[in-house]
């Protein structure tokens, strides 16, 4: 008998099925070990080189986190009242799909359903658009947006975002990126307008201050994976000069809390250093900072808005 081919529709379908199963787990059970990657593919009928593609990738948004004698863990990126609010969500939405089913609905009908929700909602709940490349630290940078602009805003991966807007897809669009971003995106639209704005980094920040001893010993929170492996390649080199840095994940420093008591600072941006308040009770002195630094550019956000509201 012929073994049946998988399509490349139905292997896409099942890597977005993993993806979206780990990351409801990193939700739901933050810190949770994970099984192998072997068990995972067995257990859902895909290949274990899939999962380990969804794992790495998911490492770099700030879900998992990877080692060698731990294994993969989930990260403690999501608050408890996140947690609590999406499984109170979720149980509500739950019974809404089972009184669809109820009513003769298919499977199929509901995803429909969903997706068209969440596209009209990306839609219509505003014109200004997010994006950053580490989906780790944008994610949280865009709720901080909110606050100074007081609009919402909707957040994009950077790489969708460039895809969309080099095949004219985004339209009538305002779309808010830090200056580092600025130059790789070109309007593909005249309804396209991209506004840079200034960000900081917490090393980027210790390396202006000039009230810090000499060789402190200084641990930077990194907000994922990919933002550790970044200050590594930037910031590291040029500080560990003057000072003692050490730079660590969230996971990381949950489970060598004992290593805390060695750090005369710690230093992250203020979403990451608020959720661990209880690990960091002890440490002598505890700096916080915002990621946007740009009173210019905020007002500029602000007028394209007032402009954009006016006109509908």
């Amino acid at each position: 008998m012929e073994k049946k081919k998988t399509g490349i529709d139905e292997l896409f379908l099942k890597n977005q099925i993993i993806r979206l199963k780990l990351i409801k787990e990193s939700i739901e059970n933050p810190g949770k070990k994970l099984p192998t990657a072997k068990q995972i593919a067995e257990e859902n009928g895909v290949s274990e080189l899939t999962v380990k593609k969804v794992e790495k990738e998911l490492a770099l948004s700030g879900y998992l986190f990877s080692n060698k004698k731990g294994g993969t863990r989930t990260v403690r990126k999501f608050a408890k009242e996140q947690i609590s609010a999406f499984l109170a969500a979720k149980e509500n939405f739950k019974s809404i799909v089972d009184d669809l089913l109820k009513n003769g609905f298919s499977k199929e009908d509901i995803m429909a359903m969903v997706y068209d929700v969440i596209k009209g909602v990306k839609d219509e709940l505003s014109f200004v658009v997010y994006s950053e490349k580490d989906d780790g630290i944008a994610i949280f940078a865009k709720k901080e947006l909110e606050n100074k602009l007081g609009y919402s805003v909707v957040f994009k991966p950077f790489e969708t975002l460039k895809t969309e807007i080099l095949n004219g897809v985004v339209s009538n669009k305002l779309i808010v990126v830090p200056f580092y971003c600025y130059s790789q995106l070109e309007p593909g639209s005249k309804d396209v307008k991209i506004i840079p704005i200034k960000t900081v980094h917490p090393l980027e920040f210790i390396s202006e201050a000039k009230d810090i001893p000499y060789s402190s010993r200084i641990f930077y929170i990194a907000a994922s994976r990919f933002d550790k492996e970044n200050a590594l390649n930037i910031y590291y080199d040029v500080l560990n000069h003057r000072y003692r840095v050490y730079i660590y994940t969230q996971d990381e420093l949950s489970t060598n809390r004992h290593l805390l008591k060695f750090a005369d600072m710690v230093v992250g941006f203020r979403w990451v250093v608020e959720s661990e308040k209880a690990l960091l009770k002890d440490v002598k002195r505890v700096i916080k900072v915002d990621r946007f630094d740009d009173e210019e550019g905020i007002k500029m956000i602000k007028g394209y808005i007032d402009e954009f509201m006016g006109d509908r």
